[in-house]
């Protein structure tokens, strides 16, 4: 079916597109909820009853043990979450206050009269540009409360110009930026991924939903320029090569992406090619598993806890490893095995 919105794409490739970006979202969303609940969950609990309470075996499965054994892990994610943010708020810092000592270096001014048709196409207020001489990037959207476009001045005039479409295309793109509020969206991105470092997969993740931000912006502008014109104005712009592009939210330094963005601008099928690799899912499987388990086992309360007195004080652990009582009889006690099942070796009396 032909997107009406946008008939210079492809069936298939909108098809593609609408289904790479879903996996995205919820990628991110189950990675976020595996990783973060089991840090919170117990304390967002409270004084509430615990769900495990009064059940020291699943099966032949030692709750105590599992526990004990899991109990570091769970303290080790309370660390690497704390210690993840403070880095993320630290790196976030550093960069905003590098892009500011930047842009308080360069002459900023607003639209001159000739430039103003810019703006104004594009569905950007005047006030909402900055042109700045001798900006390292072509053009970007920053400002957290209320983003605003910084444009190179060589972009509207002089030997490197753009045609007046293609500005108006590169405004009309950073427009859909400053509407969608993109800065603080990255932003938030940008620190869960650095927050949540011991997770590889959620950085890449991240990054392929701004990349995604960035081809919504293309279609937004070829709505106002025709997508041939956004096509020619990002070909031009992918020649700028700066040492300072890292201050910038723009796509089209990754030539791949690049390339992705131009040809299905101009019809063809090209389908999302995300950052995710094998061993990163593997890798993210695998903690976040850890992770959930510990946080699971985090609401079972331990035998003899003072808190909690009514729990069951079967099983004692003094002096053996945990892993080697992780597995007791199949035939245990307890509320989740029938009446009358035999009891664990290591009972007293719960």
């Amino acid at each position: 079916m032909v997107d009406s919105h946008r008939p210079w794409l492809r069936p298939g490739t909108v098809v593609g597109e609408r289904r790479y970006q879903r996996l995205l979202v919820i990628g991110l969303s189950a990675i976020l909820m595996l990783s973060l609940v089991p840090v919170v969950g117990t304390h967002l609990l409270g004084v509430a009853e615990r769900p495990l309470s009064g059940s020291d075996h699943l099966g032949a499965l030692c709750l105590i043990a599992l526990h004990e054994l899991l109990s570091p892990a769970h303290h080790l994610l309370h660390l690497l979450v704390a210690v993840g943010f403070a880095w993320a708020l630290f790196e976030i810092t550093q960069k905003t206050l590098r892009t500011r000592r930047v842009l308080n270096g360069l002459p900023v001014r607003g639209l001159a009269s000739h430039e103003v048709e810019f703006a104004e196409r594009s569905g950007l207020s005047v006030g909402d540009v900055c042109v700045v001489a001798g900006l390292p990037m072509p053009a970007f959207t920053a400002g957290w409360w209320r983003p605003r476009v910084f444009v190179a001045e060589a972009l509207l005039g002089g030997e490197r110009a753009l045609l007046p479409d293609e500005a108006v295309a590169v405004l009309a793109h950073e427009a859909t930026h400053v509407r969608r509020r993109d800065p603080i969206r990255f932003l938030l991105l940008r620190m869960l991924a650095r927050a949540l470092f011991w997770i590889p997969a959620l950085r890449a993740i991240a990054d392929d939903i701004a990349d995604e931000a960035e081809i919504m912006a293309d279609d937004a502008a070829s709505q106002v320029t025709g997508p041939f014109t956004v096509a020619s104005a990002l070909v031009k712009l992918g020649a700028w090569k700066s040492p300072g592009a890292s201050m910038a939210v723009v796509g089209f330094l990754r030539p791949d992406l690049l390339e992705r963005r131009v040809r299905r601008l101009v019809g063809e099928d090209f389908q999302p090619r995300g950052r995710l690799t094998g061993g990163s899912v593997v890798v993210a499987s695998m903690v976040l598993a850890v992770s959930m388990l510990s946080g699971i086992v985090d609401v079972h309360d331990l035998p003899n806890a003072p808190e909690h007195p009514g729990s069951h004080q079967h099983c004692e652990h003094d002096g053996m490893f945990a892993a080697g009582h992780l597995f007791c009889r199949w035939r245990v006690a307890g509320p989740v095995l029938p009446a009358g099942a035999a009891d664990c070796p290591h009972a007293h009396g719960s």
